[in-house]
């Protein structure tokens, strides 16, 4: 009887220290609803929620700062081309050769005559198949041993005409066409130039030639003709040429 009721005393105290101990746990614990001091228990105070992990502002880089990122990126390597072969104009520059051998023929012939006046002018023996009388019509001897056939009364006009051809072949021959420029001495000219200016010089000298045997000779010589028609053609030749292909031009040597 005695230790029932001891122990029926015993009973309450207990209670009443795992009541107080639970109270302690919850108070201890701010994160239990109910508890005092827990978010959401009536009394409690607000607190603001803080993000786990702050943020801050983005900063802008400065003018200077962003220059030398741009210039720390590595440069893009552009493809390299393949060198391109130079286009080669169509065709050759200068007068075809088909005119560059006739220009050489005509000088040719016009050599061979001047240089067979010159022989017949210093032995007086006549051209052959040229009529060595009448007046007024094709008489060579009469001609050229005019005194018109003299220049200055000293260098015989054949003579002159054969050393005027003896350059114009040299200057009509396919090689000089390719040519642009020629030294003679301290001299730098143009092949071009020195054609042109050749040619123009003969014609002028044709010219009076024409002149001295229609009004004072008064005769023709059939030879002298021939050298004033090749000398006509051949300036024709080096005008179209300077017209349609220039002067001073040159051709690369095959």
């Amino acid at each position: 009887m005695a230790s029932s009721k001891a122990r029926s005393r015993n009973r309450p105290g207990q209670g009443k220290s795992s009541s107080g101990a639970g109270a302690r746990t919850a108070a201890a614990k701010p994160g239990v609803p109910g508890a005092p001091g827990a978010p959401g228990a009536p009394g409690a105070p607000s607190v603001p929620v803080v993000a786990a992990t702050p943020t801050s502002p983005t900063r802008q880089a400065s003018p200077a700062r962003q220059a030398q990122a741009r210039q720390a990126k590595p440069a893009v390597r552009q493809p390299v081309q393949p060198a391109q072969e130079p286009v080669q104009p169509s065709g050759t520059p200068g007068p075809p050769l088909w005119l560059r051998i006739t220009s050489l023929v005509l000088a040719i012939l016009g050599l061979g005559v001047s240089a067979y006046e010159t022989y017949a002018h210093y032995t007086g023996k006549s051209l052959a198949g040229c009529p060595t009388g009448g007046h007024g019509t094709f008489n060579c001897g009469a001609v050229i041993t005019s005194p018109q056939s003299m220049v200055f009364g000293v260098f015989p006009v054949a003579l002159l005409g054969l050393i005027f051809y003896v350059f114009v072949v040299a200057i009509m021959t396919p090689w000089a066409w390719r040519m642009q420029r020629v030294k003679v001495g301290s001299l730098n000219l143009s092949v071009g130039w020195l054609r042109l200016a050749t040619m123009t010089t003969g014609m002028g000298f044709v010219m009076y030639l024409i002149y001295a045997e229609l009004y004072q000779i008064g005769d023709i010589c059939e030879y002298c003709t021939g050298v004033h028609i090749i000398t006509f053609l051949l300036f024709c030749v080096t005008l179209v040429s300077a017209a349609i292909w220039g002067l001073g031009k040159s051709e690369a040597a095959t």
